[in-house]
């Protein structure tokens, strides 16, 4: 008995010292911090409009308005020229608005998400602006060229100034006929804006408090520590593997609880939150979804945190395998992407079917959807989206998250108006040939007779 008294004591001494180290480490304070903090209403998440390219360009567009209901004037239009300004072609008393200047700003002008026409006895400009929220990709500045080319043309009577904003901090190096803002500056911008009060303390403020969070979480955090949750779980793993065995035990989160010490005692709840991240497991959920792709006849491949399976037009494209949908399971977030590897065999039909898509996109209205563009591994990417997201992946029972990723993946493989019934509906029509849905001979007599 003495002995087993004396491992228990030994065993409870290397895990307070575990603890210790894991109360030390910067991905769990920064993870104690985001989840901890009471979660404020923000009206872009009720009308879900945070991840939507149109709603962010508007609110661009606002801002950039001096005669809008914003307050500021000309200040955040300044700023942003002076951000897109390239050097030497606009000049500086053009940003100041010197002179008798007028500002009028469009949204969808010739298919230009925002354009400013700035007109005095100074000269007169265009600034035209492309909206990506995601990183800035060579097909990007392709559509900005072909826009600035339609606004020369129109108004040849102008100075036409080109800008790709994107959530990459800085453009493409040898692109340098086109201006690049960041996402990142602008949020950074705003931010300090509000901390001067440049906006108020009214309904204004408000408002912009609350854009400004949906701002950051359409730029994500650092790209360096992205994955600074799976840093943690992988850091801490024999840890947390330990502590998750006390966790499905009978009265599992108090047994937790007291496993932590009265003096990090505001960790607690932490600490019961992180093992029920831990315990959700991309693999387990990905062979959950995996037997629901079978059950309904989707036949599919495991490669990794990868789940994978064919278009469903992609033979009748003469391109199998060549085009392959792909969840991506990973702690606390779920992807969904349409992929072309870039070893396909029929390269040439790729090409061409990629350079058809580019052209004529499937969603004009949610193009953040729909990157087309390369990833950098050797994979070109048609569209990309967040299925399960943070909220429903963190904090749950195995129970409750296994139920809601189910629910999700068979609304997006069933809902009518989901992207994945547009994409595949939009490459069926693409793979019809009228001669495969003629009738045959034998089947068109009787309706040749009755038509005598």
């Amino acid at each position: 008995m003495g002995a087993t008294m004396d491992r228990k004591a030994t065993d409870e001494v290397a895990r307070n010292e575990e603890l210790d180290r894991l109360f030390a480490d910067d991905g769990f304070l920064r993870y104690h911090a985001k989840y901890m903090k009471r979660r404020e209403f923000n009206a872009f998440d009720v009308l879900r409009y945070a991840e939507y390219e149109i709603r962010h360009s508007n609110v661009i567009a606002w801002l950039l308005d001096p005669g809008e209901t914003h307050g500021i004037d000309r200040r955040f239009l300044e700023w942003f020229l002076d951000q897109g300004r390239l050097p030497g072609k606009m000049p500086p008393e053009i940003v100041r608005g010197d002179g008798v200047q007028t500002v009028r700003v469009e949204r969808e002008l010739h298919f230009v998400d925002v354009t400013i026409f700035l007109d005095s006895d100074r000269g007169r400009h265009i600034v035209a602006i492309e909206n990506k929220p995601s990183r800035a990709s060579p097909e990007h500045y392709e559509q900005v060229r072909g826009y600035d080319a339609v606004l020369r043309e129109k108004y040849r009577g102008r100075a036409i100034h080109s800008v790709l904003l994107s959530t990459s901090r800085e453009g493409i190096e040898a692109e340098d006929k086109i201006a690049h803002v960041s996402w990142r500056e602008v949020g950074a911008q705003i931010k300090a804006m509000i901390d001067e009060g440049a906006f108020g303390e009214g309904n204004v403020a408000a408002f912009i408090r609350q854009y400004l969070v949906a701002v950051g979480r359409l730029i994500g955090p650092e790209e360096s520590d992205a994955d600074y949750f799976r840093k943690l779980v992988d850091e801490h793993h024999s840890l947390l593997r330990h502590m998750s065995g006390a966790l499905g035990e009978e009265r599992g989160e108090h047994k937790v609880r007291e496993m932590v010490a009265a003096g990090n005692a505001q960790y607690r709840d932490t600490v019961v939150r992180l093992l029920k991240d831990f315990g959700q497991e991309p693999g387990r959920l990905r062979d959950e979804v995996r037997d629901l792709l079978t059950s309904q006849g989707i036949g599919t491949t495991i490669h990794g945190p990868w789940l994978n399976w064919e278009l469903e037009a992609a033979p009748a494209l003469g391109i199998p395998w060549c085009i392959r949908w792909v969840l991506d399971f990973q702690y606390r977030q779920i992807t969904v992407t349409l992929e072309v590897p870039s070893h396909c065999r029929n390269k040439e039909a790729v090409k061409d079917l990629l350079a058809f898509v580019r052209e004529r996109p499937i969603d004009r209205r949610r193009r953040e959807r729909y990157p087309m563009r390369a990833d950098g591994y050797g994979y070109y990417h048609v569209f990309t989206h967040e299925l399960v997201a943070d909220e429903i992946l963190s904090g749950k029972s195995t129970e409750v998250v296994t139920e809601a990723v189910l629910h999700a993946v068979t609304e997006f493989l069933k809902a009518e108006d989901s992207d994945y019934t547009r994409i595949n509906d939009y490459f069926q029509c693409l793979a019809f040939r009228p001669a495969s849905a003629a009738p045959t001979e034998v089947a068109a007599e009787p309706v040749a007779e009755e038509a005598k």
